[in-house]
């Protein structure tokens, strides 16, 4: 009789059947990636997006870019399209580092620029222009502090700027008032004085207080020199206007003191006095001048006008000196051919640039110019 034993499954078979999904979950788990635990089974996931979504929840996790870096060159190889969070992790990290060092190297040039005691405003601009086409972060820390320090120091500077050249004008107009009171009567100018002494006192205060200001070593080379012209001719100017109200106010009531060299007052001290009081001659009529010799005379002296009025501006205290003199020179040799506006504009350069022999000497700046 014939066995069927021999073709009976033996009970300990150890094959694993297909169709059973539990025996197909083990035999796959056993053949698993070492790298799904770490991502929670992002490499043994069946579908791309399934993994692309593991990698995800995985990067919420804050893994070690040491970590990133592994399971992005694995997975790659594998799918592409799952390792493209990890791509932009890594991405993203190295920009982040990548301008934390350039943030760290500008960061160290505006701390050297804000050391300094003159600060040059063009090396302080050139800075956040440099910076940002480096691709410095300015908007982040620790350069938006330093950008904000370096706008609030050339902001002092150029506000100290602006302060120096209002200074300057202000001397100028204190002059200027100064002269106008030699043409008015002794009554007048005794009147005015106080208001003018005190007006010129705080123009010179405002302008000390300027110059001991922290930033001042930072502004521009050419306000320091500026400053002091206006200065010293405003204070040469002063000395000689208040010496001759003195003499003037000494005269008044001593007929044996001297009369002040200035014409106004002195025929007010001698009428005053019952003294004669000399008459005026009238200025003689100029003779007609050829157009074209008036016209030569004028470019000429108009020339040198003109690079006084540069030299002026500019605030070159020696050229200023010696334009000045070619200047004087070319009235010299011009002046009774210039018409009447070049002859005044030629006259107030020569006052700004610090004709003050006049007063000097003891005689308003209007008597020398006449």
């Amino acid at each position: 009789m014939l066995s069927f034993s021999a073709f009976n499954k033996k009970s300990d078979d150890t094959v694993p059947d297909a169709s059973n999904p539990s025996t197909a979950k083990v035999a796959k788990s056993s053949t698993s990636h070492p790298l799904d635990g770490l991502t929670g089974g992002a490499f043994s996931a069946p579908t791309s997006g399934e993994r692309a979504a593991k990698i995800r929840e995985w990067l919420a996790s804050n893994p070690s870019p040491e970590q990133m870096q592994e399971v992005f060159k694995e997975l790659s190889h594998r799918d592409k399209g799952a390792a493209k969070p990890l791509r932009e992790k890594l991405d993203e990290l190295k920009r982040s580092a990548s301008q934390e060092h350039i943030a760290s190297e500008w960061a160290d040039k505006a701390q050297v620029l804000l050391s300094v005691s003159k600060l040059n405003i063009a090396d302080a601009l050139a800075w956040r222009r440099d910076a940002a086409k480096a691709g410095a972060p300015l908007s982040k820390e620790p350069l938006a502090a330093l950008r904000a320090q370096m706008n609030e120091r050339v902001k002092q500077i150029e506000d100290l700027q602006h302060r120096a050249q209002v200074q300057r004008e202000a001397a100028i107009l204190l002059a200027q008032r100064i002269e106008l009171l030699s043409t008015k009567s002794l009554a007048d100018a005794q009147a005015a004085f106080e208001v003018l002494h005190v007006d010129v006192k705080h123009w010179g205060e405002q302008t000390a207080a300027l110059q001991l200001d922290a930033q001042w070593n930072s502004v521009d080379a050419k306000f320091t020199p500026q400053l002091e012209t206006a200065q010293s001719q405003l204070n040469s100017l002063w000395e000689a206007f208040s010496g001759a109200l003195a003499q003037a106010t000494a005269a008044m009531g001593d007929a044996t003191a001297p009369l002040p060299a200035v014409p106004v007052w002195a025929d007010a001290i001698r009428t005053a006095r019952g003294e004669a009081v000399a008459a005026k001659v009238d200025k003689p009529v100029k003779p007609k001048i050829d157009p074209e010799k008036r016209q030569a005379a004028n470019a000429a002296v108009r020339e040198q006008l003109s690079k006084l009025e540069q030299e002026l501006t500019e605030g070159h205290g020696k050229a200023s000196a010696q334009a000045a003199n070619d200047l004087r020179s070319a009235l010299k040799e011009h002046g009774a051919y210039i018409d009447e506006r070049t002859e005044s504009k030629a006259r107030d350069a020569l006052s700004a640039a610090g004709e003050m022999e006049g007063w000097q000497n003891g005689v308003p700046i209007k008597s020398v110019r006449n």
